[in-house]
């Protein structure tokens, strides 16, 4: 099996992961060179991530993600690192949180108010000190901060899957 993402290099591609991103790009009216102008990838290596032959790093998932004007957690979600089978294999949807009293109250705020698998990202990630104090940062320009966050979050997703999702 390819995985979506492969901890180990810290890229993503292959068959699923293209046909999400072509997706995303399609629901942005977004043609390939289009999308690869905006987020200022060259459009040849956006090709082969769209036929599936090439896996890209986190830097140009921050600038996809950016480009299709989606949050970190978000993209995750919508280009299939985080899918449902990742979290039907086992993967907590709050697996960024600390285990104690925030996971268990996050737990009850999405059982009561979002009951499906997407986190609200808003409301849950700004409870994690590391990725709140990224927020709070001004070094970083905005795809820093994407590259930063999406580094740490699918860290922190592949040490609770053994390596891929």
């Amino acid at each position: 099996m390819d995985p979506t993402y492969d901890g180990t290099l810290g890229t993503a591609g292959g068959p699923a992961f293209a046909a999400a991103l072509l997706a995303l790009a399609e629901a942005e009216k977004l043609d390939a060179a289009a999308l690869a102008a905006k987020a200022g990838l060259p459009p040849e290596t956006l090709a082969r991530v769209f036929a599936g032959t090439e896996r890209i790093g986190v830097p140009a998932m921050a600038r996809l993600a950016k480009a299709l004007r989606l949050k970190a957690v978000e993209f995750m979600q919508k280009s299939g690192l985080l899918s449902l089978e990742v979290y039907a294999m086992g993967l907590d949807p709050l697996y960024f949180l600390p285990d104690g009293p925030i996971r268990f109250d996050a737990r009850i705020y999405m059982r009561e108010i979002n009951p499906r698998h997407s986190v609200p990202e808003g409301d849950m990630l700004k409870r994690n000190p590391a990725l709140k104090a990224l927020r709070d940062d001004v070094v970083l320009d905005p795809i820093g901060h994407l590259e930063v966050e999406l580094t740490y979050l699918l860290r922190a997703a592949v040490q609770s899957t053994g390596g891929s999702l």
